[in-house]
């Protein structure tokens, strides 16, 4: 495939599946706060509420990086300013929202743990806690990319050594780290999940060791979290992979082709769109595995019908 058809394809991905993504992505996200805001049963819905707010403000975030123009000719204050931020503010609100999905995972292994000690870390104030400290802390672990990405020749990016920096912090820290801690605690779920299954009841009961019960919105919790992550890890691993290749491929090859680097552009643009289908998912993926929210769902629609129908 030549280099003008992969451009080609590109500028219409980008004008047409993006702002598809997003809008999709926001109202779909919007319906997981409104659903879940109004349970507050446990730790996983606050996670999985604060994961879609996340989201939201990250597509709608990107979108306007997208379609609003930036200029960095005068080097201004304003024009560092905005080249900092469009670097820093998708690295913390793509990171609060995994790192929920990460706490929501662990809170599923604490809950169907045999060991009564271990669920009962399960709370919804420890979980504030941790939100809170999410934010904090990626806040300040990512503010070396609002100090370092700079201006040079009317181009905003990261250059010389912190380039490297740069790039190792996305292959760890934000491309690998992740999906590795996903895997581990969706392991230790599953494999708790198979020691339960023939305990599953209609009640919780928490205070025995060794004896678990799990009401059946629990469970479809446990099963959307569980394929929430599996789908994760699938789509966004291919991400770092290929960070990987063009930052090898630039220190082996001395000189790359046009084509080349035409393709590579446009797989780390797919990669990084999958990114954002990550983002936008949530729902969907409640609405086909989760019987209690399609239920929610449906009467959401119901109540917001009856309120119209009464106003008319």
């Amino acid at each position: 495939m030549s280099s003008p058809t992969l451009t080609a394809i590109q500028t219409q991905i980008n004008f047409y599946v993006n702002p598809a993504v997003a809008i999709l992505g926001g109202i779909g996200n919007i319906f997981v706060i409104i659903i879940f805001s109004q349970q507050h049963r446990n730790a996983c819905f606050l996670y999985l509420v604060t994961a879609a707010i996340f989201n939201t403000i990250y597509l709608g975030f990107n979108r306007i990086l997208q379609y609003v123009p930036f200029y960095y000719l005068d080097e201004t204050a304003r024009a560092f300013f905005l080249c900092k931020l469009r670097f820093y503010a998708p690295t913390v609100l793509g990171q609060v929202a995994k790192t929920m999905i990460v706490f929501a995972c662990i809170d599923r292994y604490m809950i169907t743990s045999n060991r009564a000690t271990f669920r009962a870390l399960s709370t919804t104030q420890r979980a504030k806690y941790l939100i809170v400290f999410s934010i904090i802390f990626w806040l300040l672990i990512s503010s070396h990319i609002a100090v370092g990405t700079t201006i040079i020749n009317a181009q905003c990016g990261t250059f010389g050594v912190y380039a490297t920096i740069y790039s190792i912090f996305t292959i760890i820290v934000i491309g690998s780290t992740p999906p590795i801690v996903m895997s581990i605690c969706g392991y230790l779920t599953y494999r708790n999940m198979r020691h339960i299954r023939v305990r599953i009841q209609p009640a919780v009961n928490n205070t025995n060791e060794g004896n678990v019960n799990i009401r059946q919105r629990d469970r479809d919790l446990l099963t959307i979290v569980m394929y929430e992550i599996f789908i994760y890890i699938l789509t966004a691993s291919i991400y770092p992979i290929l960070f990987i290749e063009t930052i090898i491929t630039n220190n082996t090859i001395s000189s790359k082709s046009a084509q080349h680097l035409q393709i590579e552009s446009f797989l780390l643009f797919m990669a990084y769109l999958l990114l954002s289908v990550n983002s936008a998912a949530a729902c969907y993926i409640y609405l086909v595995l989760s019987k209690s929210f399609r239920r929610d769902f449906k009467q959401l629609f119901i109540y917001i019908y009856r309120k119209l129908t009464r106003q008319t």
